[in-house]
């Protein structure tokens, strides 16, 4: 996991994927082991524990997770590596 991620157990996590057609909610090991595949612009909007159901900080994935613009930019500039290299 990254240091700036938070510490709760993977398999508690779900996290809600924004897709143009629809929001997805995938356990957050899913998400990790598929990314967003061919559709390069998805990424995770909300995250939330799947034993109490209460909303969790996006901080809870690990920044190379997250498909945002924080994690491209740390992708690009080398700092992190890519998660999925062949999307």
């Amino acid at each position: 996991m990254d240091p700036d991620a938070g510490s709760a157990d993977l398999d508690d996590i779900l996290v809600v994927v924004g897709h143009p057609f629809g929001d997805v909610e995938v356990p957050l090991a899913d998400w990790i082991a598929s990314g967003p595949g061919p559709r390069p612009f998805v990424r995770p909007v909300r995250a939330r524990s799947r034993l109490t159901g209460q909303p969790l900080p996006l901080s809870v994935i690990p920044l190379r997770y997250r498909n945002d613009e924080r994690a491209c930019r740390a992708i690009q500039d080398g700092l992190i590596e890519n998660p999925w290299p062949e999307s």
